[in-house]
């Protein structure tokens, strides 16, 4: 089903207009939805911001495209819809749409929020403190002491332990949980059965097998930050665990006890951190990383999908492969290993062999 748009963008000329674009083309013309260029059916507008996908513009379905002005579109041919076609020109295609999905977002969001207040199914403890504009959704529970800032939205089902503190504009969705003491700041975004302020994996050999470390502390999740789908954010040991500013972690990831992630970082998905990682503001993780206990990462750092982070890195440097080293390095390893195969059957042949 495709997600309605607002009606300042349902025709090409208000796109365009929404853009700050150049219109080619007819501008009453209905855009019905956004689909990618090989996807596109009539009505749909897509986007080409690299000559990679420019050719695929010629038998592409698309009633409408936003394109970067530096690139030449091939002419569509006029039984594939080149005869009413709107070319809208910009000067970053993808910011572009940015603009556009967010405007969409927003729309989707006014129309689906429900009233201010508490649903009769929701259980909240009398000592909770909620500001009237805030919406706790159907068969939330909100323990002792919580307090929930203005424009707090709680989808269904959302656990707040005693003494959660959530700040002004934030949204839970369904199914998260947040344990007891967390603090959670403004216009931050929880997904779909994340859990914040869960135990941490520690457990200490005895002769009667594993004893279990209590672990006293909580979670802080700044401002701006965002938390992906199943995300799990272990309570610190002692203090807190801690998100900075404006980070994005991705669905499926680990945060372990007592870590500390800086500003505006990007941990993308099955990213692991274990207990005490520390890594510096600007930082970006790829997509099924490892980092073992008590690293520290510094600021501005790049490390690639599937590493394995065994070893301090330094602020700005780029590092990849499994244990992870600086990428030069990395790369020339990996060319060595491919080499190998040849060498050992060289160095396997007799003397004077052929």
């Amino acid at each position: 089903m495709t997600t309605p748009l607002p009606t300042s963008i349902r025709t090409a000329e208000g796109v365009a207009r929404a853009v700050g674009g150049d219109l080619a083309g007819p501008g009453d013309l209905p855009i019905l939805g956004l689909e990618l260029v090989d996807r596109a059916a009539a009505g749909h507008l897509t986007f080409v911001g690299s000559d990679r996908f420019a050719e695929r513009w010629r038998t592409s379905a698309a009633s409408a495209v936003l394109v970067n002005r530096s690139i030449q579109l091939p002419e569509r041919p006029a039984d594939n819809g080149g005869g009413r076609v709107a070319v809208i020109r910009v000067d970053d295609a993808d910011a572009a749409m940015l603009t556009l999905l967010t405007l969409i977002e927003s729309e989707e969001r006014r129309a689906t929020a429900a009233a201010a207040g508490i649903h009769p199914s929701a259980i909240v403890d009398p000592s909770a403190e909620i500001d009237p504009t805030a919406e706790i959704g159907p068969l939330c529970t909100i323990g002792a002491r919580c307090r929930i800032a203005a424009e707090v939205r709680l989808h269904p089902g959302v656990h707040l332990a005693p003494e959660v503190s959530i700040g002004a504009g934030s949204v839970l969705h369904a199914g998260v949980c947040v344990r007891e003491r967390c603090v959670i700041g403004a216009r931050v975004v929880v997904h779909c059965n994340a859990a914040i302020g869960t135990d941490g994996f520690g457990y200490r050999p005895t002769s009667e097998g594993l004893a279990k470390v209590p672990h006293i502390g909580h979670v802080v999740l700044e401002d701006d930050v965002e938390i992906g789908a199943n995300t799990c954010i272990d309570r610190g040991k002692f203090g807190a665990t801690i998100v900075g500013r404006g980070t994005k972690i991705d669905n499926l990831c680990q945060i372990a006890h007592n870590c500390r992630i800086g500003r505006h970082c990007a941990l993308s998905g099955l990213v692991g951190l274990a207990g005490t990682v520390t890594i510096g503001d600007g930082t970006r993780i790829g997509g099924g990383t490892g980092v073992a206990d008590h690293i520290t990462i510094g600021r501005g750092c790049t490390i690639a999908a599937k590493s394995g982070v065994m070893n301090d890195i330094p602020d700005g440097e780029t590092w990849a492969g499994y244990p992870a080293q600086e990428r030069t390095a990395a790369m020339r390893e990996r060319v060595a290993v491919r080499k190998l195969p040849d060498l050992i059957k060289r160095l396997g042949q007799p003397a004077g062999g052929s």
